[in-house]
């Protein structure tokens, strides 16, 4: 069981074990990206064998209830699995409390190498080895471990664990963003903006545009933006999150992800406002969707 909006690795693997013969439930989202919680408990059955849910959606930034997903899935006896790549160096995680049974982050969204990661596992819950052949990571995955990256990553969480206070000045900054943005182009929407979301995301979407062509002529004046999820660049239609937010087709079409840090300035935000009022009113004047 996943939800609608999981990241496309998640949905791939999804697909693979439907392929083999599994059974696989989506939940859905409200419009704004919220987890249907009441359709999680109805849905887990005796044979439900794992729950899949992100911490926070990577396109939106939308949090999903950890603590409260964790409790319908314990009363149920089914185990819960969190995709916290998103979410990690952003808030704080404590995955023994919070109850879950496996969760997974990646280095390189807190600053930290890239190709390294780390799964939490639950004491008392075997697996079978990922990969055959040595007794590495405890049996679970043989061959040599990457020790650079490994000690990357370790370096990398404390220093994001020391800075999370940083993220309510983001937070700030996405908010004065996101208000520039509707105040001063019209037709424009923030999907996930009445949920409780990360401080550094921010997924617009302006009305009778084309999301590439906002993004090249952005690119071009030194901004960097992507048209969602950074896994999925080039594909033409919305995305699967658009969709399951029921988010309007003259509106997804035209949508852009900002993605801030907490190197992010004021004067950047500015600066951002300032191209993204003009370039929107720029490709409107072309024509429909922007061309």
């Amino acid at each position: 069981m996943i939800s609608a909006v999981e990241h496309s690795a998640v949905q791939a693997v999804a697909g693979w074990l439907k392929g083999h013969g599994a059974e696989v439930t989506f939940l859905g989202v409200d419009d704004e990206g919220r987890l249907d919680l009441a359709g999680l408990d109805a849905s887990i059955r005796p044979d439900t064998a794992m729950v899949s849910v992100m911490a926070a959606n990577n396109e939106t930034g939308v949090l999903f209830p950890l603590a409260e997903v964790a409790a319908v899935t314990r009363a149920h006896g089914t185990l819960l699995h969190v995709d916290a790549v998103q979410a990690a160096g952003k808030l704080p995680l404590d995955a023994a409390s919070l109850g879950v049974d496996l969760l997974n982050v990646s280095a390189h969204k807190f600053h930290g190498p890239k190709g390294v990661g780390a799964l939490f596992i639950r004491r008392g819950l075997r697996l079978k080895p990922f990969l055959m052949g040595g007794g590495q990571e405890r049996g679970r995955r043989g061959g040599t471990e990457n020790v650079p990256g490994i000690v990357g990553l370790g370096v990398a969480s404390e220093l994001a664990g020391a800075h999370l206070a940083g993220w309510e000045r983001i937070r700030g900054l996405r908010d004065l963003l996101e208000a520039s943005a509707l105040s001063g182009v019209p037709e424009t929407r923030v999907n996930g903006g009445g949920a409780p979301r990360l401080a550094n995301t921010s997924l617009l979407s302006f009305k009778g545009i084309e999301g590439e062509a906002l993004l090249m002529k952005l690119d071009q004046r030194g901004i960097c933006v992507s048209t969602g999820s950074a896994c999925a660049t080039g594909q033409k239609e919305p995305s699967h999150v658009l969709r399951a937010m029921h988010v309007p087709p003259e509106f997804s079409r035209g949508t852009i992800r900002i993605s801030l840090s907490q190197e992010t300035s004021l004067e950047e935000i500015s600066q951002v406002n300032g191209i993204l009022r003009a370039v929107v009113s720029e490709l409107r004047t072309l024509g429909p969707m922007g061309r």
